[in-house]
């Protein structure tokens, strides 16, 4: 049986670890219907078999890490969804899927589960305090601080009594308040906790930040109008990368990723973690699509980057010093087998 020990064993002996791909588009290609509010989580109760296929998928592939499909399963979201009396239900069912995967799939080397927790949720209506749908769904800063951390320790707790082996904090964009929030949260559960941060070269050409422009503009009804208001949380949208990783570094994680980032800012991203933090690194790029939140994925659109030239450039992440790969929305098991079967198996010197 699986366990961080194990995992932390390879890593520290230098071994290239292979972190699974997509989650949400992978189901999204599979038929799963993507919701507007939580997008693939409701999948974990309406097809729990098409998503324990999809982890046999990155199994076979050749994946040392699998995802759990939790990445927009706290509560909010759920609640936004026509969800609010079965949180645990489908939290649970997410890391059933993984762990049956896990047992029906014969592989030589064990496979490791991460509880993904981020906070892409929708907006609480000041007015009536409903969540709303729509396609902005922020990244907490609508919530209280306080009302955010219950619903982290929330789904954190049911991951962990779950089953899993390690988290992986998948918050996006410039809210680091609510990054450190979720990570405190996963911590206070004793498991090992990777930290994600997603990252974008500002028009300068130099500065590595967090956010993607203009984010509270991002923010809609669905029916283009804006909900950002004054009452949101107060968020520093002028952090950069590297503040943000010293800021998470002070919490001792055990290892710091960047993720959900094109491939051609990923390199810039990862000497601003090298430059701030010391331990593991783990990269996983996404593909830039533009469909992630349509209900259906269209398959005659191809990615921009084909599976060689992502190896091309995961080899020499490796050689920069990046240890643990894999990929993000898009960037499906296919992806994956090219990885794990192309990348070097340890990093250099050792």
């Amino acid at each position: 049986m699986a366990n961080y020990e194990q995992l932390k064993h390879r890593i520290d002996n230098g071994e290239v670890i292979i972190l699974d791909g997509a989650i949400g588009t992978e189901l999204q290609s599979m038929g799963v219907p993507m919701h507007p509010a939580a997008w693939c989580g409701p999948g974990n109760y309406t097809h729990p078999s098409t998503v324990r296929q999809m982890h046999e998928r990155y199994i076979r592939a050749g994946a040392d890490v699998i995802t759990t499909n939790t990445f927009n399963t706290i509560r909010p979201a759920l609640e936004a969804s026509g969800y609010p009396d079965l949180v645990r239900e489908i939290n649970v069912r997410a890391v059933d899927a993984a762990r049956e995967a896990r047992d029906r799939v014969e592989v030589e080397k064990p496979v490791y589960i991460a509880g993904s927790i981020s906070c892409r949720i929708p907006v609480r209506d000041q007015r009536t305090g409903t969540l709303l749908g729509g396609t902005g769904f922020g990244y907490g800063a609508s919530l209280p601080a306080e009302e955010l951390r219950a619903y982290s320790d929330e789904q954190a707790d049911i991951l962990a009594e779950s089953g899993i082996d390690l988290f992986i904090m998948e918050n996006m964009w410039a809210d680091n308040d609510s990054r450190m929030i979720a990570a405190e949260a996963a911590k206070a559960t004793g498991l090992p906790v990777w930290v994600g941060f997603t990252a974008s070269v500002a028009d300068d050409g130099e500065t590595v930040r967090m956010n993607f422009g203009d984010e509270r503009n991002a923010y809609s009804s669905g029916m283009g109008m804006p909900l950002w208001t004054s009452s949101w949380r107060s968020v520093n949208y002028d952090m950069t990368l590297a503040e943000g990783v010293k800021e998470v570094a002070s919490l001792n994680p055990d290892a710091i990723s960047v993720f959900h980032s094109r491939i051609s800012e990923t390199a810039a991203a990862l000497q601003v973690v090298l430059d701030q933090w010391s331990g593991t690194v783990v990269l996983y790029p996404d593909a830039g699509r533009t469909d992630y939140l349509e209900t259906w994925q269209d398959s005659s659109v191809a990615n921009e980057e084909t599976a060689d030239e992502l190896t091309q450039e995961a080899t020499k992440w490796i050689e920069t010093g990046a240890q643990v790969i894999g990929t993000c929305c898009g960037f499906g098991a296919n992806y994956t087998k090219a990885l794990s079967t192309a990348l070097p198996d340890r990093v250099n010197g050792c």
